[in-house]
């Protein structure tokens, strides 16, 4: 029994660093979200909700100017044949300076513009400074992404932990200290500073250094040219939501929704951590096509997470409501029902969620790439007739009539891999719907009241 254990848990097999790295993955977003909330509790108690607001602006802009110039660095590491070799690492930790160089100049281009459209004149000054952060990770040691390609994640979960506690800790005392938004700016900046630092010298792998092979160059934009594409449709998926409320809403309120949004989104944020960094290198390793042991272990690790997500969406959603009354003052009271209508938002996006990164494990970063941009331009549709009507609440749910009209998409996007489980879907979907209309059943009167006029419930 013992040496079965071991042999499961403390192999070195694929099967064995999977199950080790689900569990390092676990641990970093119970790790991560806790400190994380923990921040926010003491964080919010020392600033006004607008500072909130802000910074979830400055977030946004990051990410977009991230995604909008993603050339696949990461994922050709974790994909490609040379993804180990010395030169090819070299080569893309080159290319990854130099992105961090542009992206920080191109923040400080954007600032004025930004802050214009938000009406929001604070936003430049901290875009100014909020620049210095892709400068900061453009140095970040490709040791990250072969420890992800290997599956080898407890060094990885460690050093992201720390980062988050570091960054934490920075923010709650520059907030003490200025009693401004410019505590959460300049605290910001801690986490990829110790980051950056940390991952050359405990990172398990060759030290990086600056060089150059065309080959390794053009086998690394070939592969990205469409995960660049991807990644900016992916910052739509993902963020759409407080794009298009930030120019429709208070600063005030986008604080609220980012606080009901942030506890709702655990769920989702911890599966997408689990396919990324444990599903996608199985996809890639060991194909569902290759085989049916392949296919019938990713389908049993599927039915297990989206279990998981949907028991855990339900459990918030419940809870939601009090749980905002508990840990926050009555400014924030409103992130209840908000919370509550992200998680039903996001079931049925759960029970899609590990399937679109097959096409890019098998290095079909196009097809990823086209399924991706069509699953955004539906969402932002989506936001675009429901948030200038409905506010919050259009926003909220927008992901789930996504994820109903995309799926015919989805299914021909992952067709030539043989991973559609049918039997999931059909399954989930109606656990789904029963656990959701339990959930307006219970809550109905609370939605009523948040948004008179607007729930039909």
């Amino acid at each position: 029994m013992f040496d079965r254990f071991f042999a499961l848990f403390g192999g070195d097999t694929y099967q064995a660093r999977a199950i080790r790295g689900s569990a390092a993955v676990v641990t970093r977003m119970v790790g991560e979200n806790v400190i994380r909330l923990g921040g926010n509790l003491i964080l919010t108690r020392i600033l006004f909700p607008e500072a909130f607001g802000l910074m979830a602006l400055v977030t946004v802009v990051l990410v977009a100017t991230s995604n909008f110039s993603d050339v696949g660095i990461n994922p050709a590491i974790l994909q490609h044949e040379r993804g180990h070799d010395p030169v090819f690492l070299n080569t893309a930790w080159t290319i990854q300076i130099g992105r961090g160089v542009i992206l920080c100049l191109a923040i400080l281009f954007l600032a004025e513009p930004v802050a214009t459209f938000y009406e929001a004149p604070q936003l430049a000054d901290l875009l100014m400074v909020a620049a210095v952060v892709p400068l900061i990770q453009g140095f970040n040691s490709t040791k990250l992404a072969t420890a992800r390609r290997e599956i080898q994640l407890e060094r990885l979960v460690a050093l992201e932990i720390g980062s988050q506690i570091v960054g934490t800790i920075a923010m709650i005392v520059l907030s003490l200290w200025l009693q401004s938004v410019w505590g959460l700016m300049l605290g910001t900046l801690v986490g990829p500073v110790f980051v950056a630092v940390l991952s050359h010298l405990v990172m398990k792998g060759e030290s990086n250094r600056l060089a150059f092979e065309r080959e390794a160059c053009s086998r690394i934009f070939g592969f990205g040219k469409y995960v660049f594409f991807a990644t900016i449709a992916g910052f739509f998926v993902h963020h759409g939501d407080r794009t298009i409320l930030g120019k429709y809403v208070s600063l005030d309120d986008l604080a609220i929704y980012n606080i009901g949004f942030f506890l709702a989104s655990v769920p989702a944020l911890l599966a997408t951590t689990i396919s990324w960094n444990v599903i996608y290198p199985l996809y890639a390793r060991r194909p569902p096509a290759d085989s049916e042991a392949n296919r019938r272990k990713i389908n049993l690790a599927r039915r297990f997470l989206t279990l998981g997500m949907l028991l855990l969406m339900t459990f918030l959603a419940l809870i939601g409501d009090w749980l905002i009354r508990v840990l926050y003052d009555v400014r924030y009271e409103a992130a209840g029902p908000i919370l509550i209508l992200v998680a039903l938002g996001g079931m049925a996006s759960a029970i899609i969620q590990t399937y679109d990164t097959m096409p890019l494990a098998n290095g079909h970063s196009g097809r990823f790439a086209f399924f991706t941009t069509v699953r955004a331009a539906v969402l932002i549709a989506c936001l675009l007739l429901t948030v200038p009507a409905y506010g919050l609440w259009g926003a909220a749910l927008a992901p789930a009539v996504t994820a109903i009209l995309i799926y015919p998409l989805l299914i021909w996007a992952i067709a030539p891999y043989k991973g559609w489980d049918p039997l999931h879907d059909i399954l989930f979907a109606t656990l789904a719907a029963v656990l959701a209309a339990t959930v307006v059943w219970v809550h109905a009167d609370t939605l009523r009241a948040a948004f008179p006029g607007q729930a039909s419930l």
